[in-house]
């Protein structure tokens, strides 16, 4: 498979291996850790998350229509389940837009996995439109922020930023998921 990496899947049966996608490691490991809501407001830099989802019927994805909205219903979904929330933004302005919001989680210190989507990295030199420094922008609200670099590097950084998230004084964690890193 082009573009794969190993996973280990931990089942009650034991740990299997599999060859998987970026989108598919992803959402995996969401799986595996319970989670069953994503709420944001995507755009072209989360298609493979979205195409992804197709495949995770079990993980809803709940459209927003700003991305405040989409992080102050992950905020009162995690208050009122104590379950991990779960975010998706599209780039800089969707991170933009849902500054605010974060803000009210930060000092909550509301459990959230915010990602947002991120350029290509091969375009990011040239700083395509809508492109901006995503891990400085979300870092003074968050516990954690983080740009994935390599799919090799995926689940282990998606693991750590959920333990993070959920580790007493619980807070949001951002990371910032690269399209190519996805596919």
């Amino acid at each position: 498979m082009d573009g794969a990496i190993t996973i280990h899947v931990r089942w009650k049966g034991g740990i299997i291996m599999r060859m998987v996608s970026g989108r598919r490691a992803f959402l995996e490991i969401l799986r595996q850790e319970g989670v069953r809501y994503i709420f944001g407001n995507p755009g072209t830099t989360e298609l493979p998350l979205m195409d992804g989802l197709v495949d995770y019927q079990d993980i809803h994805y709940i459209l927003a229509l700003q991305e405040g909205v989409a992080i102050g219903a992950a905020d009162g979904y995690a208050q009122a389940s104590g379950n991990l929330g779960v975010v998706n933004v599209h780039v800089a302005p969707g991170l933009g837009n849902a500054m605010g919001m974060l803000y009210d989680a930060y000092r909550a210190h509301t459990p959230l996995l915010v990602t947002a989507g991120q350029q290509d990295q091969h375009l990011q030199l040239s700083e395509p439109l809508l492109w901006a420094d995503l891990v400085e922008m979300a870092r003074p609200l968050v516990k954690w922020s983080y740009e994935v670099r390599t799919l090799r590097d995926l689940p282990v950084i998606i693991r750590r930023a959920i333990k993070t998230a959920l580790t007493p004084p619980t807070g949001p964690v951002f990371l910032s998921l690269p399209m190519d890193v996805l596919y």
